[in-house]
């Protein structure tokens, strides 16, 4: 934090000093700004009024930072490394300093209101009443904005995540992707980024031709009757096991008759594909696995396989019929565009509904397959040969087989002199393979053009991946800047864990997931039925409509704080029961003590309504001197004023030299709100203030409407941040609960 111009270098007489240090002392804090920092900026004025006459030729004067411990202190700064520099003693400058500075502070009547040696620390203490009121008018004019910042100046950013494959539905891995790259993009445009969430569609490859194949032949035979993204990926998973069973010699027309009749007739169909297999144990365990696949399948989408298999039998070769699709596309021939993309947007079109259903949205999806036919392939390439690096395709390597064109990792690291080992890239690097021996592209080299194509829209990008692809990230990054020197530090991903069930494992291949979808469902039949018991208990009613919104906003914020409360690089054991505890650090609990403040601000306004307390009054009109406990201050100092700190440490860390990684923290704001609603909660609990007159107070003759008038202003700046806050999880919050 730079040191404030107001002072620094002036030649105005002290006196008039501090009259202007006064003056400036309750101004307005700057919209899009920190406000900590703007208040330290102030403290740091006040004090350097003083401190400057007595050193004017520092400019190494150190800052004021935020006590540690404020029963101690409200403000500090540390004199040991200045008194050190000049051969000092920093405990006998500090008591120097004191000396003088609480005359000066008396006589400036600024924020500052005392000062105090202790060791080599000049400890602040503030008016604390102008302190609340500078920062509940900050927090009530800024509102929704209130801790955005202006920190990263504009600069474009592009957050991949998602990113998930167009045949088939979202899962929970998928979804912790979702919500980190949703979330920090929030992070970042709170922080004066310009974001774009960018999906890129993976629309090719062996995956996407074998569901195309399946889809274009089936789609006009039978009516979806599942959500069309889960109809599509249970199509995926049987025309796959259609595929191996072919591949271990199976005629799939005769295991479907056979499963018509029953399973005595599927097993007995399969002992004589393995009688016949003996002393082949590659083809054997292919006939087991995916026998029992196809079975286990079918008792789950028989009415769609009976269907498909009137058609899919007659193709004599599957793999081979949906490689001359995937070629067609790729070539972009009208027909093969027309089956490829219906399929691909009827899928994204489910998938875009379970994203709707968590709150996020894209700026733009991105096909793989336009990189091809817009060319970017092709330019990107001929740029690639001409690199020292670029080792063509060959049919007969050294070893005598075909072997890819590839890009000498090694060799480039090696040359460029970049780290090696510990914290650099690792020994004997493997090469990035870019093409195939046939000259047909790689998806590694598919990644490359489109990595060029997002920095040509951007100043910085950040890949959300999952930790297991982060070899095959770091290459792409390589091989960026082994191609423009430029590119370096121009792309990042941000790596995460696994989620991990507590119960079962999913399979693509069998049609088995943890869908985002089904989770949703579960999560909220578990709110339903304990909000329900909560509103029994309590006697209140709601009307079906409300309680439907509650419970929705709840379940999907259980997960989003699920995904988002620990590290990225940690991973998630996923329970229910846990993150649906209302008693615990969860999103139920903070919704939960967010409404216990609503519901403050309400009864109030309730007991205004009857005439039972006067009405609030403007801020200006209120003694916020009155706000005397302890742990108001205290909730102020560590939530209120650090708001926006706490936003720009989690989404602005340092960037690395490559190939080591940043550290996000997108694990910070559920980590600031799990703290701040639980000292709310010991703030306004049974053993805290009471906020609201009891009605026999009331009744008695109640004096004590001024200090509710700024402890219900109080409420609603905490109300207000904590909104935010949750806002950047995107979770809408709750009025009632």
């Amino acid at each position: 934090r730079a040191h404030s111009p107001i002072v620094l270098g002036s030649r105005v007489q002290p006196k008039e000093l501090d009259r202007v240090s006064s003056k400036m002392a309750d101004q307005d804090f700057t919209a899009g700004e920190d406000v900590l920092d703007q208040l330290m900026k102030r403290l740091d004025a006040e004090i350097e009024v003083f401190i400057k006459a007595k050193e004017p030729d520092a400019n190494d004067l150190p800052l004021v930072t935020r006590s540690r411990d404020l029963k101690k202190a409200d403000f500090t700064v540390q004199w040991a490394a200045f008194a050190a520099k000049r051969k000092m003693n920093p405990v006998a400058y500090v008591s120097e300093l004191v000396e003088g500075l609480q005359a000066h502070v008396d006589q400036a009547k600024g924020l500052i209101t005392k000062v105090q040696g202790v060791g080599p620390y000049l400890n602040l203490f503030v008016d604390r009443a102008r302190v609340f009121r500078l920062v509940i008018r900050a927090v009530s004019a800024q509102g929704d904005k209130f801790g955005h910042t202006k920190a990263a100046g504009g600069k474009r950013v592009i957050i991949e995540h998602t990113s998930s494959n167009p045949n088939a539905p979202l899962h929970i891995g998928n979804l912790r992707n979702v919500m980190i790259g949703a979330h920090l993009a929030k992070m970042q445009a709170a922080c004066g980024f310009a974001v774009k969430q960018a999906f890129y569609v993976n629309d090719l490859g062996a995956q996407i031709g074998l569901t195309a194949l399946a889809y274009s032949r089936v789609y006009a035979k039978i009516q979806p009757y599942l959500k069309i993204d889960h109809w599509i990926g249970a199509m995926y998973a049987v025309m796959n096991t259609c595929q191996e069973l072919q591949q271990v010699g199976v005629d799939i027309g005769s295991v479907e008759d056979a499963c018509a009749k029953g399973k005595e007739a599927a097993d007995a169909l399969m002992q004589e594909y393995l009688k016949g297999a003996e002393g082949d144990e590659k083809k054997t365990k292919g006939i087991t696995e995916y026998f029992d696949i196809y079975q286990d399948l079918r008792e789950r989408f028989e009415k769609m396989m009976v269907v498909m298999l009137e058609d899919v039998r007659k193709i004599e070769n599957i793999k081979v019929e949906a490689g001359k699709l995937n070629l067609a596309y790729e070539r972009q021939e009208a027909w093969a565009v027309k089956i490829f993309r219906k399929m691909v947007c009827d899928c994204l079109t489910g998938v875009q509904t379970t994203l709707s259903t968590y709150g996020v949205q894209h700026d733009q999806f991105d096909f793989e397959s336009e990189l091809g036919w817009e060319g970017s392939n092709d330019k990107v390439l001929e740029i690639m040969k001409n690199s020292d690096y670029y080792v063509p395709q060959t049919q007969c390597n050294d070893k005598g087989v075909p072997q890819g064109a590839y890009l000498d990792m090694d060799g480039f690291i090696r040359d460029q002199g970049l780290k090696v080992g510990k914290g650099g890239y690792q020994k004997d690097y493997p090469p990035l393979y870019v093409l195939r021996p046939d000259g047909s592209t790689l998806y590694t080299y598919r990644d490359i053009v489109y990595s060029f194509k997002k920095a040509s829209q951007s100043d910085l990008i950040l890949n959300i991946i999952c930790s297991e692809q982060d070899l095959a990230q770091q290459k792409v990054s390589l091989g960026m800047m082994m191609m423009n020197p430029e590119m370096k530090g121009r792309q990042y991903h941000l790596s995460y864990d696994l989620v991990k069930l507590t119960t079962g494992k999913m399979s693509g291949r069998r049609g088995r997931y943890l869908l985002a979808d089904d989770l949703y469902d579960d999560l909220k039949t578990v709110i339903r039925e304990k909000m329900s018991k909560k509103f029994k208990d309590k006697g209140e009613d709601i009307s079906p409509e409300l309680f439907d919104e509650v419970t929705h906003e709840v379940s999907t914020a259980a997960m989003k704080y699920a995904l988002l409360s620990v590290s990225c690089q940690t991973q998630i054991n996923f329970d229910i029961a846990k993150i649906t505890d209302f008693e615990d650090a969860s999103a139920p609990f903070i919704l939960y003590n967010s409404t216990r403040v609503a519901s403050v601000v309400r009864k109030f306004n309730d007991k205004v309504e009857k005439g039972q307390v006067p009405a609030l009054p403007p801020l200006d009109s209120v003694d916020c001197a009155l706000l005397d406990d302890g742990k108001e201050w205290e909730i102020l100092m560590e939530f209120i004023l650090p708001f926006a700190s706490m936003i720009v440490d989690g989404a602005m860390p340092k960037l690395p030299e490559p190939p080591a990684l940043p550290s996000y923290g997108t694990h910070k704001v559920c980590d600031f709100l799990n703290g701040m609603v639980r000292g709310l909660s010991a703030y306004y609990g049974p053993a805290g203030v009471r906020i609201l007159p009891t009605d026999s107070q009331l009744e008695e003759g109640w004096n004590g409407a001024a200090a509710t008038h700024a402890r219900i202003h109080l409420c609603k700046a905490f109300k207000q941040v904590i909104d935010n806050g949750l806002r950047l999880l995107m979770i809408e919050p709750l009025e009632r609960m």
